[in-house]
């Protein structure tokens, strides 16, 4: 059967664009409460390229539909490490997954609670006849009463809502072999890497080994990676470095101020939802497209799709001042990085999450 006789037609109550946590979450919880959902991924294979450091919060298990072979390994603690040698060791628990496996999960229940999923699949435009989808050489007009926008930072969708793009912090990662386990993750600061950290995060029989930083230095990264990865191989943690995989890509950081145009919901990368300051965004991902899923379906129901409207402000109550405090902290943290008066240890510990002194302005007025 060719690719295009594979093409699926007609219209469906809820289109879920991209397939990764937050779209899959969002197709799972919309189709359990008896919508007629489809999900589409523009890659052949779901959870496929991997785009993503795989630490993940062990609140996810209590949201995401996944088993325990998603799990690499458990990560208990997370060690922060300053220029000067000092390092501070704090709880974090959580999962080093593997991210094609836990993607493929997600997608997985979703079918499971009566969504249909297409991969290959790209959304090319909206009208009032629904939207455009490419599968191979064909293209058809799926219509949907409502659309889920979950396709990751550069979003198609948003694009469609005329959103600017939103604020991003650049990415790579090499995947190492790892001679001896650890488990605990790593975490590095130093002035080269700027507005950003380095990671080492251990994967059973290898490790994620990453540097972000501000768009404005994408062309160091490779030079500033390979003289992390020396450092590493200096203080011991790597005897050799034998890479075995590379990946790389933008991360959001900073919330959208909106995230409901009309029959239209962002959710994940494509509203911002990721961490400011850490990047991290699994979580919060599944959060949003459990609740976007649960409002379309709703809004469905009630055949009004001002109903939407709840998916902006239920998203913000769950999580939304987390975001916009560490979006607070980035700006600070991005204005004073490069200022000969400020001690670089305490701008650090102002502006990253594990510190106490983060949270010093929560409840007063953020810097």
């Amino acid at each position: 059967m060719s690719t295009a006789e594979l093409f699926f037609s007609g219209s469906y109550d809820i289109l879920v664009i991209g397939a990764g946590p937050a779209g899959s979450s969002a197709a799972r919880a919309a189709a359990r409460m008896g919508c007629k959902v489809l999900l589409i991924e523009k890659n052949q294979r779901i959870g496929v390229p991997v785009q993503c450091a795989e630490l993940v919060s062990k609140w996810v298990s209590h949201h995401a539909s996944f088993t325990s072979g998603s799990i690499i390994q458990s990560i208990e603690t997370m060690s922060i490490h300053l220029p000067n040698g000092t390092r501070y060791e704090m709880k974090s628990p959580g999962y080093m997954l593997d991210r094609s496996l836990f993607d493929k999960e997600l997608a997985t229940s979703a079918i499971l609670s009566g969504a249909e999923v297409l991969t290959g699949a790209k959304a090319l435009e909206t009208s009032s006849e629904g939207v455009l989808i490419e599968q191979g050489s064909k293209k058809e007009w799926i219509g949907a009463k409502v659309i889920i926008g979950a396709d990751g930072v550069h979003s198609t969708i948003a694009k469609w809502t005329k959103q600017p793009s939103t604020k991003v912090m650049v990415a790579l990662q090499y995947e190492v072999a790892l001679f001896e386990p650890q488990s605990h993750a790593d975490i590095y600061f130093h002035p080269d890497y700027e507005g950003g950290y380095a990671w080492f995060f251990p994967k059973g029989r290898t490790a994620n080994v990453g540097m972000g930083l501000l768009p404005l230095k994408t062309s160091m990264l490779p030079e500033l990676l390979n003289r992390f990865l020396t450092l590493l191989k200096g203080c011991g943690k790597l005897p050799r470095i034998e890479v075995v995989s590379k990946t790389g890509g933008s991360i959001p950081c900073e919330p959208r101020q909106q995230t409901v145009f009309g029959n239209t919901m962002l959710v994940g990368d494509a509203a911002g939802h990721a961490h400011p300051i850490t990047g991290a965004g699994i979580l919060n991902a599944v959060l949003a497209g459990e609740i976007a899923g649960r409002i379309g379906a709703e809004a469905i129901r009630r055949g009004d799709l001002r109903y939407l409207e709840n998916y902006e402000s239920e998203w913000r109550e769950t999580f939304g001042d987390p975001l916009l405090y560490g979006a607070s902290k980035r700006n600070f943290l991005e204005e004073h990085r490069n200022k000969s008066e400020i001690d670089f240890e305490r701008l650090i510990k102002k502006t990253w999450v594990g510190f106490k002194e983060y949270y010093k302005d929560r409840r007063i007025t953020p810097p």
